[in-house]
């Protein structure tokens, strides 16, 4: 995960420290979203292999309703890629 500035830029009338707190904003945003897509794999994943939702659980911080609530959307799936695309 990228680090995050270790300090917050002060209220001004500066309009670059305007655009640094929003650029730190959505790249904290689009790490979130990662974040929770590989959460949401590992759930899926550790539950295939026959990991209990109380274990799950218990692994990763979350309560059973959560890892319920996860478990009851279908993982997404890698988009198709026309066949003359490389990989």
């Amino acid at each position: 995960m990228p680090p995050f500035p270790a300090t917050v830029p002060s209220p001004a009338n500066n309009a670059g420290d305007l655009e640094t707190a929003a650029a730190a904003v959505t790249a904290a945003q689009q790490a979130l979203q990662t974040a929770r897509r590989g959460l949401s794999a590992a759930i899926h994943a550790a539950r295939e292999a026959g990991e209990t939702v109380q274990n799950i659980a218990a692994c990763t911080g979350q309560d059973p309703v959560t890892v319920r609530n996860i478990l009851a959307v279908p993982p997404a799936k890698a988009p198709d890629r026309p066949s003359g695309l490389p990989r």
